[in-house]
């Protein structure tokens, strides 16, 4: 175990590839117990789109949510909803993809709903644990020099309530995936090379994000204005470099426009705005927050911020303080990276405000495209905390070391209330409202017990990254190193 963990450390990329691994896990073994479908987490609307396209028909708002009794005899009263509204498929007001990658699955498995179902939640599960690897990808990016930062910022990332999210079949795993996908690559060669490969990439993650969730078009249009920006300055004003940087960012952000522009055409043609929002509240009755009393009454609003109040505390207390530190150090360094995903996460937030005050429910899943730069922002106030009991020159192993022991506390404390957590939102949103799990048997427990240890393994890994960092004595007066002053044994 001891040779394991010490492969594992190694590996830039350890702590993502196991969170990735006990986010799936974990959401896996919800996606087995909890009783098909789910109303709450929008599948019975999901499965009328998917119903839809595999009919050849793209659905509406107003279109039936299918209730083949004869398919479906033990649900299909349920689907039918409590109400004409919500017996609709309120979420066509979103672009088709993700439905109609599952298509196939509606195709081999709609006369075995609960299989069906699963299999749909599964492939969600996936994408939100690829979305996770791909937080921790991005966040060393954003801080390359301090490699705890990443991983921390990857533990962060892995909310409770995220990971019970990750087991129902929603669009959000992969629109979030493809979406920081496109981010990474734009960072890489905003602060690299362009190469075709990037560009390629770029535009088919572009594409997929604004294929699967409006959320997407708003990620592609500021990659594609930043690499338009930054490259003009880098190649010059000259009509070549002019027009190489025209070219790489109307393919960034061209491609996903051409494949799917259509589809919110429809939708302003349909219900009077590009995503259907006023449309929806109107549908569903929802009344605008005019008071801070009203704050109580939004859908969603106590479960999130309930299960999160940690890096809550973190974002709004060590933080500012993290900031105002650097800036005392460093001074104001503008850098095109983070501002474009401060600008995204900056809209994103103010998008989440706008739709809660006219009445829209609070989910974190809004918030996952924005999370590299929030996680990673939320570690570095939490690392913060190590210069206030062992000082260290920045670059040199004993700030590095420092920092890795910072980050395995912070983490014990995640994990365990990540653990906790898990287990409350279970006990009191999945096993409290059902009588029978569509799956029983030892899997789903064995499941949870290897995404704890998947947990625990993180944990290890943290701790052997801090003791593989060897400080030399004369390694305070010799003053700030590069990281590869720092020997791993």
């Amino acid at each position: 175990m001891s040779r394991l963990v010490s492969r594992l450390a190694s590996r830039p990329d350890a702590v993502p590839l196991l969170a990735a691994a006990m986010l799936l896990l974990l959401g896996a073994q919800v996606a087995l117990v909890f009783k098909v479908p789910s109303w709450g987490n929008d599948e019975p609307a999901h499965m009328g789109y998917v119903a839809s396209l595999a009919e050849g028909r793209l659905p509406t708002i107003e279109t039936d949510i299918v209730d083949d009794p004869a398919r479906f005899p033990g649900t299909a009263e349920e689907l039918r909803g409590w109400d004409e509204e919500h017996g609709d498929v309120w979420t066509a007001n979103h672009p088709p993809l993700f439905p109609l990658a599952m298509v196939p699955v509606w195709w081999a498995l709609s006369d075995h709903q609960s299989a069906m179902v699963i299999t749909m939640r599964l492939a969600n599960t996936l994408g939100f644990a690829f979305w996770l690897y791909l937080v921790g990808a991005l966040a060393r990016e954003l801080v390359p020099r301090r490699p705890a930062v990443a991983a921390l910022a990857v533990v962060v990332a892995a909310a409770p309530t995220l990971v019970l999210r990750s087991a129902f079949f929603q669009n959000d795993g992969w629109a979030s995936a493809s979406a920081v996908l496109l981010f990474l690559v734009t960072v890489r060669m905003v602060r690299d090379r362009v190469t075709p490969q990037r560009v390629a990439v770029a535009a088919a993650a572009g594409t997929v994000a604004v294929g699967m969730r409006t959320q997407g078009v708003l990620v592609v249009a500021l990659c594609a204005l930043t690499l338009l920006v930054v490259l003009w300055r880098r190649w010059g004003p000259t009509g070549p470099g002019r027009c190489r940087a025209a070219a790489v960012a109307a393919v960034v952000g061209v491609v996903p426009a051409a494949a799917f522009g259509w589809f919110f055409v429809r939708n302003l043609l349909l219900y009077g705005d590009l995503t259907g929002q006023a449309a929806l509240l109107e549908k569903f009755e929802r009344s605008p927050v005019t008071s801070w009393a009203g704050i109580a009454d939004i859908p969603g609003v106590v479960e999130p911020i309930a299960a999160t109040p940690i890096p809550l505390v973190v974002a709004l207390v060590l933080v500012p303080a993290a900031l105002v530190g650097s800036v005392r150090r460093h001074g104001v360094r503008p850098d095109p990276v983070w501002i474009l995903l401060g600008v995204h996460a900056a809209l994103t937030l103010h998008s989440v405000v706008g739709f809660l005050r006219v009445g829209g429910g609070l989910h974190d899943r809004y918030l996952m495209q924005s999370m590299p730069v929030l996680a990673t922002a939320v570690a570095v106030g939490m690392l913060g905390v190590g210069r206030w009991w062992a000082a260290a020159a920045p670059g040199t192993p004993a700030a590095e070391r420092r920092d890795w022991w910072v980050a395995s506390a912070w983490s014990a404390v995640l994990l365990a209330w990540l653990a906790g957590t898990l287990a409350w939102l279970l006990h009191h949103h999945v096993f409290s409202r059902q009588a029978s799990s569509p799956v029983d048997g030892p899997v789903p427990d064995v499941l949870a017990v290897l995404g704890a240890c998947a947990g625990a393994a993180v944990l290890a890994v943290l701790v052997r990254s801090a003791r593989g960092v060897t400080v030399q004595p004369t390694a305070s007066r010799a003053g700030p190193t590069t990281r590869s002053s720092a020997t791993r044994t």
